[in-house]
């Protein structure tokens, strides 16, 4: 057969199991649309491998009895294969970018032409000349047919994986298309080798040349799409993450601040398995936090304690000084004192988009230990003291 190394075999079962083990994992992707393509691919890349066993070859011809159909039957998944790659390059470039109708009806139209096309030569090419190693008679037509179908998907789906890939803003994302990119452009020095191995007597090494590259494809297209299928289930981990490590502060403002909020607090154990959007449950999270800071700011907040807190501190500790006197205000329920025209400097900015949340989630932690911190409480202590006779009077 080919001369390849052991690992090959083993390397490809591993990456099987994981293409298995990503599809039984998303299966809920197939109720979301965005996501159903990559795993529409993984399914077929599973299947053709399952379908590409001899035994399983055999099994195809015996319950159709018809010679050649469990090779034909493999040349239908690869074809719905090389499509699926083509349509989710084409459905991920129109994420972003203008879109013709054509381009987006080309995959399956080339798809259907293929169909028809493989199940015409195959039904007027003799048993013989079916699927063989050389191409004779009317299997050339179909050899000629499946280069020009192989080459057209092969560089629609490279063109936008190679353009798309290159400007993702997600590391991993990036990396999956570029994957994506690299497996799809794999495709064409196979075909050139399918070629030549059709229509001429190729030497053993231009073989060994296609198994590889037909070993590349296969890989890199299941590392892409496994990478890309798993990819929202990294995120909202993420999301879930930063989300619980905001609780302690975000519990600490909302009750000080029970104006602003709607619905009880939920429990610990509730706030930890709610479900939903992970991105809007963390960005509603940073949202009611700067809400509450805000409220405070506006409801307790004075010129003097600001003026007094901005005094050689630094913008981090004076903004936990502030928040932290009229916090304890707040919950001692001190009337408000709605001072027009405050200095709004000591404010958090509120940056909170998928690009900078970590960094906003980064300030936020900060200012959490800055308001546990001995000296914002000592600053808050001593205000309390200097204030309570000028009010009590």
């Amino acid at each position: 057969m080919h001369d390849v190394p052991a690992w090959v075999e083993t390397a490809r079962g591993v990456i099987l199991f994981v293409v298995w083990s990503v599809l039984v994992l998303r299966l809920p992707a197939l109720r979301r649309p965005a996501q159903r393509p990559v795993w529409i691919v993984l399914a077929l890349l599973a299947t053709g491998a399952l379908f590409i066993q001899q035994q399983m070859g055999h099994w195809v011809d015996d319950v159709t009895g018809v010679p050649k159909a469990g090779e034909l039957a493999v040349a239908l998944i690869a074809l719905c294969d090389f499509t699926a790659v083509w349509w989710f390059s084409v459905t991920l470039h129109a994420a972003g970018h203008r879109v013709p109708a054509w381009l987006r009806r080309a995959p399956v139209v080339c798809a259907a032409t293929m169909a028809v096309l493989a199940f015409a030569f195959f039904a007027v090419t003799p048993v013989p000349d079916r699927f063989g190693a050389q191409a004779h008679g009317w299997w050339a037509g179909y050899a000629a047919c499946w280069i020009t179908f192989g080459t057209v998907t092969a560089v629609g789906a490279a063109a936008c994986f190679w353009r798309d890939g290159l400007t993702m803003r997600s590391p991993v994302l990036r990396l999956s298309v570029l994957a994506l990119a690299l497996g799809t452009s794999a495709e064409l020095p196979y075909l050139v080798v399918r070629g030549v191995r059709w229509y001429t007597d190729a030497p053993g090494w231009l073989q060994l040349l296609g198994f590889w590259c037909s070993f590349a494809r296969f890989v890199l297209v299941a590392l892409g799409c496994s990478l890309a299928a798993v990819e929202p289930l990294r995120q909202a981990a993420v999301h879930w993450y930063r989300r619980q490590r905001l609780h302690g502060l975000w519990l600490l403002l909302r009750r000080a601040t029970p104006e602003l909020v709607v619905v009880p607090p939920p429990s610990r154990t509730t706030d930890l398995l709610a479900r939903g959007d992970s991105w809007e449950l963390l960005h509603q999270r940073v949202i009611e936090i700067h809400d509450s800071i805000t409220f405070l700011h506006d409801g307790w907040a004075t010129p003097e304690l600001l003026d007094e807190v901005g005094r050689g501190r630094e913008r981090l500790v004076a903004t936990a000084c502030w928040i932290e006197v009229t916090r304890r205000d707040a919950v001692e329920g001190l009337p408000k004192v709605h001072h027009e025209d405050l200095d709004k400097d000591l404010l958090p900015e509120v940056v909170a988009d998928r690009s900078t949340v970590p960094r906003e989630i980064r300030h936020l932690l900060r200012l959490h230990r800055a308001l546990r911190s001995r000296p914002v409480r000592s600053f808050a202590d001593g205000f309390r003291r200097q204030a309570s006779p000028a009010a009590s009077a």
